[in-house]
């Protein structure tokens, strides 16, 4: 319940949005096996190298849901932050979309990001719509993830990057892409892909 909940177990909250107004860096937010709601925007989340934020499913259970919403999950301006152990799907236009916030020149203003273990399909409206959607992120990592039917009309992409530096994007899985399997554009630059299946990637593999 957002209105009596403390975050404790015994006490939780109702969606992620409340979760992550108090989280401070070591602050990890578990979601409990189920489905939830789509559409959560969170923004200004600042781990730090020895203690990150972490949003994912709770050790030992299910992976938890999040079904619907324009955008699966929405952040914004985040550091040291790891998002993990998720699944996205049904959204209308991102599955997750993680930017600056406009301040490209701010290399720190989105930065140390880690995804581990997503599996984000059926996303977008028949158009230019992402799975991973990332803009102005610098040192980020996406690992062991799945990506599947995003986009549409031969636009969208598995991973679409804008602006970003610094990534690694390894052993993770693309399938039935509309667009592309993973684009990096924008004055994107480091971009490493290692050791990922792209298959029926769309018009390209990667661009």
């Amino acid at each position: 319940d957002d209105a009596s909940g403390d975050g404790s177990a015994q006490k939780p909250f109702k969606t992620l949005g409340k979760a992550a107004q108090g989280a401070t860096a070591g602050t990890a937010i578990r979601l409990h096996a189920g489905t939830y709601a789509g559409g959560a925007y969170l923004s200004n989340l600042s781990g730090s190298a020895s203690a990150p934020i972490w949003i994912g499913g709770a050790p030992g259970e299910a992976t938890p849901v999040l079904d619907g919403g324009g955008e699966g999950l929405h952040l914004t301006r985040v550091r040291y932050l790891v998002l993990h152990d998720l699944e996205v799907k049904n959204s209308t236009q991102n599955g997750v979309n993680v930017d600056d916030g406009g301040d490209y020149a701010n290399a720190d203003a989105t930065r140390y990001v880690l995804f581990r273990n997503l599996n984000v399909h059926d996303v977008g409206s028949g158009g230019n719509q992402d799975c991973l959607k990332l803009s102005g992120l610098n040192d980020f990592w996406v690992l062991d993830s799945k990506f599947a039917r995003c986009g549409g009309g031969g636009s969208g992409s598995g991973i679409d990057h804008v602006g970003c530096h610094k990534g690694l994007i390894a052993r993770s899985s693309f399938e039935e892409i509309s667009g592309n399997a993973v684009q990096a554009k924008g004055g994107s630059e480091d971009i490493e892909i290692r050791a990922c299946r792209m298959k029926d990637a769309g018009e390209r593999a990667v661009n």
